[in-house]
């Protein structure tokens, strides 16, 4: 079945302008012409936007981008692992929300005068060495260093102002805020670490945040799934 791009547009309420977009980005397969130069559309291009317009929910629209396009070069397994990866930071990031809820709301401390590795921290926050070394890197923690070898060592201290610049990063993100470092580095000096009903609101944000963002993803994949169902009995279809 043969449909035009207003037909299509009407359908999903959008405009002719947003799929050309999507076919800009190259969203969708190849779209032929008729003679005079119009847009043909067919079931498999419909099926695509339909997928795009629910993955919007859950991902960035250069992210579906990506992943279409391995869905296109027949790369649906790889597509599928790409999703898996995106849910596994969100499963990371409510693990760090629990690390945060323990030191800062259940008062669980740890001892002031020890001295941590890099890994140490990274597996007791959930952060990743390369962004750690990164926020040293640029002021937002300041670690101390080892005088035999130079290699950063980390009190419980840089855990906790760790802990609490992710979760001003994902309390911002939450809030579909944007911030420069300069902004994150003023926060992080000034932050009581005893405002308990300030960090109570903090961790309540980022786990509604994360519940409706891991929702939204489980509907994009369903989604996303669905299309490449239709993509496979298409290509036996055709055999």
């Amino acid at each position: 079945m043969l449909m035009r791009p207003a037909d299509i547009a009407r359908r999903l309420k959008v405009s002719t302008s947003t799929l050309r977009k999507y076919e800009d980005l190259g969203m969708i397969p190849k779209v032929l012409r008729s003679p005079n130069g119009y847009r043909i559309y067919t079931e498999v291009h419909l099926a695509y936007f339909i997928c795009i317009r629910e993955m919007l929910h859950g991902f960035h629209i250069s992210e579906i981008a990506g992943i279409l396009k391995l869905v296109m070069s027949d790369g649906i397994d790889e597509a599928f692992w790409k999703v898996n990866k995106a849910l596994t930071v969100i499963q990371q990031d409510k693990c760090t929300c629990g690390q945060i809820k323990q030191r800062f709301l259940q008062k669980q401390n740890g001892d002031q005068s020890k001295e941590f590795s890099i890994d140490d921290v990274s597996k007791a926050t959930g952060i990743a060495p390369s962004t750690i070394r990164y926020w040293d890197k640029i002021g937002l923690i300041s670690a101390n260093r080892c005088i035999e070898n130079n290699y950063r060592m980390f009190t419980q201290r840089h855990i906790d102002e760790i802990l609490m610049i992710h979760a001003l990063k994902l309390s911002m993100a939450a809030r579909e805020e944007k911030y420069t470092i300069e902004q994150m580095r003023k926060e992080i000096y000034k932050f009581e670490f005893d405002d308990y009903n300030r960090i109570s609101s903090i961790v309540a944000g980022i786990e509604h945040y994360l519940t409706a963002l891991n929702r939204a993803r489980m509907r994009s994949i369903s989604a996303l799934y669905h299309l490449c169902k239709q993509v496979e009995q298409n290509q036996f279809d055709e055999c």
